[in-house]
């Protein structure tokens, strides 16, 4: 019976130093400070800039977490990382061609890769603005400003949260890059008759123009440069909402603009508060010819075929 009582005693006083071990644990470990760069799945955060301006500024953030304000000011050092990416491009594709691009120096400016945590402050982030001159980024490419964390003055760096893929994306008034923008199409293709329906991928190229797949072409993981030449038009909203449709290669594709007389009003324009019922859509009406060379690019262009197409934003929910 005494040895029973020995026993217990023995197996309580072990709980309870397995307790105060595992509050030490608590501790010392989940709330201690961390420093790391904000980004989202596979490290890579999105910025997307804006096509109406020739420069505009987003940022980079740097932060420090743990269950108190960090007590000391940090210092944090990043640089350029673009093994990072490399190891990105090696495991999600399977082709060159598909692998996401540095961002060519010319086109942003990082005054400084340097940035201070402040000691005791209300946040626990700072940011490090990032300009980007986005006129000429294509809507196909992936550009990446990879980062990384290569010293800090105080504290840790979290392992997970070293580096960044920054990833510069491009918008404008009437199409994003991401998330992806889709019209819904509805009208018909002559010569032959093809009705147009389902929803149609829209990019932006510059402030006023963006791209689009001809009648019920659409993208897919096999779809190739030349293709997109071959089956693209561009459409310029003009500034007075009415729209001019041109060849996305010209050497690919010849285009001509047409007038529905029946719908004069409703035909090559664009209406950004169009009314159906009690809903405002944002609309554009486009009649237009086009003819084709053959896909090998070699020979003479084809027939001329005839679009008339209304295109209806779907607005995200």
């Amino acid at each position: 019976m005494k040895i029973s009582v020995k026993i217990f005693i023995t197996v309580i006083l072990a709980l309870n130093l397995t307790g105060c071990n595992n509050d030490k644990i608590y501790q010392d470990e989940p709330y201690k400070n961390l420093v790391y760069l904000l980004s989202s799945t596979d490290n890579i955060f999105v910025a997307s800039y804006t096509l109406n301006e020739t420069e505009s500024e987003r940022y980079v953030t740097v932060g420090c977490g743990g269950a108190n304000t960090n007590d000391k000011d940090v210092e944090i050092k990043l640089e350029s990382a673009p093994e990072w990416m490399n190891r990105y491009n090696l495991l999600n594709f399977n082709y060159e061609h598909q692998y996401a691009k540095l961002l060519p120096a010319k086109k942003y400016d990082i005054s400084s890769y340097t940035i201070t945590l402040p000691s005791n402050s209300d946040y626990h982030y700072q940011r490090l603005p990032v300009k980007v001159r986005p006129l000429g980024l294509s809507p196909d490419s992936i550009y990446f400003i990879p980062l990384k964390i290569v010293s800090v003055s105080d504290y840790e760096v979290n392992e997970d949260k070293q580096y960044i893929l920054y990833r510069v994306t491009i918008e404008n008034d009437y199409a994003t890059q991401i998330p992806q923008t889709y019209y819904r199409k509805d009208g018909s293709l002559l010569n032959p008759y093809t009705v147009l329906s389902g929803v149609k991928l829209v990019q932006p190229l510059t402030k006023n123009r963006v791209r689009m797949f001809i009648g019920n072409e659409s993208f897919s993981d096999a779809t190739t440069p030349a293709f997109i030449d071959r089956n693209s038009v561009v459409v310029q909203i003009n500034e007075d909402n009415t729209v001019t449709v041109f060849p996305y290669d010209e050497t690919m594709m010849e285009v001509e603009m047409l007038e529905n007389e029946e719908k004069l009003d409703y035909f090559n324009v664009y209406d950004p508060e169009y009314m159906r019922g009690v809903t405002k859509q944002r609309v554009m009406w486009l009649n237009y010819r086009f003819r084709q060379r053959p896909a090998s690019g070699v020979g003479d262009f084809g027939a001329w075929r005839i679009v008339d197409e209304r295109l209806t934003r779907v607005e995200a929910n």
